[in-house]
């Protein structure tokens, strides 16, 4: 059932656009969304609100488009969440660019009332930092920290099974909408996170995965919680880009820091030298938040270092870690090299077939139509756009998904280079 403004919520939604900085000065200017919506278009234009691209909206947007996502929200089961909502979580009426609408499939916590603490870093993370991720966060929520993160491979996996396993709750904030077919290998996660929890996304339901979603998506991750835990960074890792929302947003950050002679901790330890804090045990995170939580957090066993040995810790995507890949390949037993002759070294965009990866069974059907058009080592886009039978939208937004789960790589020159 759905509030009777959620329909203007949407309206406004789809004029600013998702991450906008406006929505209060509108609600300042109009005095409610209602009204905003039922102004004239001279009203709203000489308002001097909004852009060229806003003002095309306002002339063009039909507002049947926003009855349609009711219509799709209430067929799926997701709620519509708005700030007129009690659900709608006051920390994220105090960002500079708070969404309109949240779109939610479980059960949004109340989660100002809640220690809850953002566990982000690498999608391509080493299984150290995995099982670091996974032991942190099923500590802190045993000791009554609520656990959020993206909902991503990598470490955001990590931190979601992590509270899974504490028969904890946790939230998961998408950067598509919550009917986008995104990494379709994760989707008993997504399942498993929507009954104990809440998966959440600003973008509607059908909304597809681009790159900047991410950017967007992140300043939510960060404005639900207290603080954000960033456990293995690169240089430009992601995961940045949440501290940087978290920094403007006047939270918390913390680190559990790297190898210093690795590449993969860059970011992480460019952090902790900046005056993050670091983290060596759950404890370090909670005794931050103990005085003014005091009934919701329990320290009890909370001083113990972290190790990253959590045997019991899942293993989500190892056949997509080619790190991982090549150590366990090098265990296996050894077998009699044989000398081959030597032949003429293969040039990088020498024709081959590619049987399907096993990982790429797990995909959705775009991502794999998008992979299986290789029939090179490198390719333009404008060539697998053609070989797929993709939209360019619909192929951007593959690529992306392929490159997450370190399938492809993105190349000068509007070029992707197949890494399996």
């Amino acid at each position: 059932m759905h509030n009777n403004n959620d329909i203007y919520w949407i309206y406004l939604q789809n004029i600013l656009g998702y991450g906008s900085r406006k929505i209060f000065k509108v609600l300042d200017v109009f005095g409610s969304v209602k009204k905003f919506y039922n102004a004239s278009y001279n009203e709203k234009v000489s308002s001097e609100l909004f852009n060229e691209t806003e003002i095309k909206r306002i002339e063009k947007y039909d507002i049947n488009y926003a009855y349609k996502t009711i219509e799709k929200c209430e067929k799926l089961g997701y709620k519509i969440i708005t700030p007129e909502n009690s659900l709608y979580p006051t920390r994220l009426k105090h960002i500079i660019n708070p969404p309109a609408v949240l779109y939610v499939l479980g059960n949004m916590p109340d989660i100002d009332n809640e220690v809850a603490i953002a566990v982000v870093g690498a999608r391509k993370a080493c299984n150290y930092s995995r099982s670091l991720a996974f032991e942190l966060s099923n500590r802190l929520t045993k000791a009554g920290a609520y656990i959020v993160s993206g909902g991503a491979v990598g470490i955001d996996t990590s931190a979601h099974t992590g509270a899974l396993a504490a028969k904890g709750n946790t939230v998961a904030l998408l950067a598509c909408g919550l009917n986008y077919g995104y990494l379709a290998a994760n989707e008993p996660l997504r399942m498993d996170i929507a009954a104990n929890g809440a998966l959440v996304s600003e973008f509607q339901p059908d909304f597809p995965l681009f790159k900047r979603n991410f950017h967007i998506r992140n300043r939510l991750i960060s404005g639900l919680c207290l603080g954000t835990v960033v456990v293995e960074a690169g240089q430009k890792s992601g995961a940045l880009i949440t501290v940087e929302h978290a920094l403007e947003q006047g939270r918390d950050i913390f680190v559990i820091p790297g190898d210093l002679s690795s590449e993969r901790y860059i970011g992480s330890n460019q952090l902790i030298r900046d005056g993050a804090k670091v983290i060596t045990s759950p404890l370090d995170v909670l005794e931050e938040y103990t005085h003014i939580y005091p009934h919701k957090i329990n320290i009890m066993g909370c001083s113990e270092m972290l190790k990253g040995e959590f045997h019991d810790a899942p293993r989500f995507f190892d056949e997509n870690n080619r790190d991982d890949l090549k150590s366990s390949q090098n265990k296996s037993e050894p077998k009699s090299i044989k000398k081959k002759a030597q032949t003429e070294p293969k040039k990088i965009d020498e024709i081959k077939k590619y049987e399907p990866h096993k990982s790429v069974k797990n995909l959705s059907d775009d991502a794999k139509k998008l992979y299986l058009s290789f029939d090179k080592t490198v390719m333009l886009f404008d060539e697998l756009v053609e070989k797929s039978g993709l939209s360019v939208s619909n192929a951007l937004s593959a690529a992306t998904e392929l490159e997450i789960m370190g399938i492809i790589e993105a190349m000068a020159g509007e070029r992707y280079k197949v890494c399996l």
